[in-house]
């Protein structure tokens, strides 16, 4: 069975931060991130990539090797189990189709608003969003 590991990881390394900036209380995650979360570290337990990740978390950013050593751990541990992967790939489509609109990037990525646009998020990299209707000149924006 294949797997979106790297979407996987970007969830959990979301979950992580999430509950730093909670000072270490369960984040306010959706049902779908959090069971994502509760499915890796049932299965990875106290794999060192965790571990690096929530040290990480609390200095304030979690490290793309990080991020890329939970993707390969992910990874091996569907590979070696059939449930493990099926749970996954369906949390994660659970998680998709309850969050309609949400995109994850991983890697380097820039986030530019323009006009009326807002961006949120810590990125680097670039971003390009192409307006399906840009107004023409003179048209005021609402």
């Amino acid at each position: 069975m294949v797997i979106e590991a790297n979407a996987l990881a970007g969830y959990v390394v979301d979950w992580v931060m999430a509950q730093v900036r909670r000072n270490g209380a369960p984040p306010d995650a959706d049902a779908g991130r959090d069971k994502i979360h509760r499915l890796v570290v049932r299965k990875l337990g106290d794999h060192p990539a965790l571990l690096d990740a929530e040290e990480e978390a609390g200095d304030g950013n979690v490290s793309e090797l990080t991020r890329q050593q939970i993707e390969l751990a992910i990874t091996a541990a569907a590979r070696k189990d059939d449930e493990f992967a099926a749970a996954v790939t369906a949390a994660l489509a659970e998680l998709r189709t309850g969050r309609v609109g949400t995109r994850i990037f991983t890697g380097d990525a820039n986030a530019d608003a323009q006009s009326s646009g807002v961006a949120i998020g810590q990125v680097g990299g670039d971003v390009y969003l192409n307006s399906a209707d840009p107004p023409p000149p003179g048209r005021s924006l609402p």
